[in-house]
């Protein structure tokens, strides 16, 4: 279920988002390399950052601590694109819901660092910067873009570097 959710988040309000967690987190093993990464994001929508570092910190760990206490057998390659995930979809807030990217960055009130990464998204090529208490986006290569930050939507050209303060509410995370 809290793949669902990850995966059809626009079909959910914030509320059975929390719901649906709170009832199934308790009961899912996590037995799984590719659990810890959606449990984190998800938690970090629903404003659960103490478990979303938890478990963002198992998929980092994975093969980094040897948790499994099998990687004299391979490196666990998704569970390192599902930490990638953490902190792109989890910390940045993206998504790609009909067509449109969208990001609601979450920045727990006690962690200040930045988290910078490009995406290449229908032949462009968009850079983000989420620093404590700004996010910009520029276009370095590809035309215009649409893009929504906060639910606010942001056209540009490629020359253009757009800088969004955050807004309060995003230092704690969702209310």
């Amino acid at each position: 279920m809290i793949l669902a959710i990850f995966l059809l988040g626009h079909e959910f309000s914030l509320e059975a988002k929390r719901r649906n967690f709170e009832f199934y987190d308790p009961l899912t093993t996590g037995d799984s390399s590719l659990s810890s990464c959606i449990e984190a994001i998800i938690a970090l929508e629903i404003g659960e950052f103490d478990k979303a570092v938890s478990y963002a910190r198992a998929a980092l760990l994975m093969d980094l601590a040897d948790v499994g206490g099998n990687v004299k057998d391979g490196c666990h390659i998704a569970s390192m694109g599902g930490t990638w995930m953490v902190f792109v979809y989890g910390f940045g807030g993206l998504r790609d819901y009909d067509g449109t990217l969208s990001f609601r960055p979450q920045r727990p009130a006690e962690a200040r660092p930045s988290l910078r990464f490009s995406l290449t998204y229908r032949g462009r090529i968009l850079y983000v910067e989420i620093d404590p208490d700004s996010t910009t986006y520029t276009m370095r290569e590809g035309g215009d873009i649409v893009i929504l930050h906060e639910d606010e939507p942001i056209t540009f050209d490629p020359s253009d570097a757009l800088g969004h303060p955050a807004e309060p509410e995003a230092l704690t995370g969702p209310a």
